[in-house]
């Protein structure tokens, strides 16, 4: 007999709402009626309520093991559920947990989600840079969920991202003979994080770990924070051909050419248009005559570069993308995700500017992939576009229920205390993406990167299950 997601819902909601119960009394009504009671008492006699005082914090401490229970229970309530249903093959809350969002999906039963998703980023996804930086590149974040084996619609956001400020601080710059110019180290750091049993539950990730920048003179990539792209910096022509690349559509020479108004590095990439070409340039993956780096499947990506125009704009816009072998952008078929980066004509300027795009690998990512560079329609006659520091990285997740992460260079070099922040907002709150928020709570879906299928017109409403 499956699984009665009614059942098994309202029973784990009763016991969330339990858990919000005592949370409430930690943290509101113990602190209240402790101040009641010791607002009787004078400075010169408080010490007859010394027991209380002195214990006051510990007791509230020890309350929160009743939360501990719950998580306990609604565990067990999970695995045995879905052990009855159809035997696990461990009991575990992982498999219970896999079971549960198979069924979910398979049955189009969806929770709810916030109608501006489960989290809100900074705006482009961008860290905002401190002021007095020396390096000018950029930091970016993805709150991107993989896709798994969830129908596409449901791939969205992560609701175990937490409300908090990130910050990354550089901490080792080329100075030090073993960082190379462009691949600085950076800290990144969330606010301190707290036991699923306390009542400031969820205060922040904790996260404290290390990020180098993606340079994108570094090649072949196949790990988090390194550039897949090869020659990605232009710095090697052969008679005016970018080495590691082919051109499709345009000639050496007349259309695609190298120069040395660069970016970064000695030479860049320039397009030069006439008016009736539209000029193209691809790059096979996996590949020993382009680059040995490959698109790994169902992960966060980067696509960057640095662009400008010398005189004439474009009048098309340039698209840098990740295609298949017969030209069709890969996409997980969720809205915004297809690996493609679209710097505008209008948004073209005569000065250097790092284009960006946070993308995602489509689950079939095929290894033969082609990184892609072209405009949308004929380059205008006597415009000029250049381009340089292209970057295509898978981005850096230390927690697979958080964030992704990635740094990449401006043209000057980040040195130590360049500082950037991003504030993070979790928009979880009562009957709106708040059983998302327990699950997290109850079976740590931060750590395991667990996701179900969500709508903001679900078919299992926060309400139903998690009414008083």
């Amino acid at each position: 007999m499956a699984v009665d997601y009614s059942v098994l819902l309202h029973r784990l909601g009763r016991l969330a709402v339990f858990a919000e119960h005592v949370r409430t009394f930690q943290g509101t009504t113990l602190r209240t009626e402790f101040a009641d009671v010791m607002a009787k008492y004078s400075d010169a006699d408080r010490d007859l309520a010394s027991n209380l005082t002195s214990k006051i914090g510990f007791r509230q401490d020890q309350s929160g093991e009743i939360v501990t229970d719950l998580r306990s229970d609604a565990k067990a309530t999970l695995i045995s559920m879905f052990d009855d249903d159809a035997t696990l093959e461990e009991l575990s809350v992982d498999k219970a947990l896999d079971a549960l969002i198979r069924r979910l999906d398979s049955a189009s039963q969806t929770i709810d989600r916030p109608s501006s998703g489960y989290v809100t980023l900074p705006t482009g996804n961008k860290g905002t840079a401190d002021g007095a930086n020396t390096g000018n590149g950029i930091f970016l974040l993805s709150d991107l969920a993989p896709v798994g084996y969830l129908s596409s619609a449901q791939a969205l956001d992560l609701p175990s991202i937490r409300t908090e400020t990130i910050r990354a601080k550089c901490i080792r710059d080329s100075t030090n003979r073993k960082v190379q110019s462009g691949n600085e180290i950076f800290t990144i750091e969330g606010a301190r994080a707290v036991h699923r049993s306390s009542y400031e539950w969820p205060k922040g990730s904790g996260t404290r770990a290390r990020l180098e920048v993606t340079r994108p003179n570094s090649r072949g990539g196949r790990m988090p924070g390194v550039n897949v792209v090869t020659n990605g910096n232009f710095s090697s022509f052969t008679s005016n051909a970018p080495d590691k690349w082919t051109i499709v559509t345009g000639s050496a020479g007349t259309h695609i050419d190298d120069d040395t108004d660069v970016f970064r590095g000695t030479k860049n990439l320039k397009f030069i248009g006439d008016g009736s070409t539209t000029p193209k340039i691809t790059q096979a993956t996996n590949s020993v005559l382009g680059t040995s780096g490959r698109i790994n499947p169902d992960r966060p990506y980067i696509i960057t570069a640095a662009i400008k125009y010398e005189t004439a704009v474009p009048s098309a816009s340039l698209i840098i993308s990740v295609r298949t072998s017969g030209g069709t952008v890969l996409n997980d078929s969720v809205a915004g995700r297809a690996m493609q980066l679209t710097a505008t004509s209008a948004a073209m300027t005569t000065s250097y500017q790092i284009f960006s795009a946070v993308v995602f690998s489509p689950i079939n990512a095929p290894k033969d992939s082609v990184i892609d560079i072209r405009f949308n329609g004929n380059q205008a006659n006597t415009s000029v576009v250049h381009v340089d520091s292209v970057v295509v990285s898978e981005m850096k997740r230390f927690k697979r229920g958080g964030l992704a992460y990635a740094l990449v260079p401006g043209s000057a070099d980040y040195i130590v205390n360049d500082e950037f922040t991003a504030a993070i907002t979790n928009n979880c709150a009562n009957n709106d993406g708040e059983l998302a928020l327990e699950f997290d709570r109850f079976f740590d879906t931060e750590t395991s990167g667990v996701v179900l299928p969500s709508a903001t017109s679900p078919t299992l409403a926060d309400a139903t299950f998690l009414a008083d």
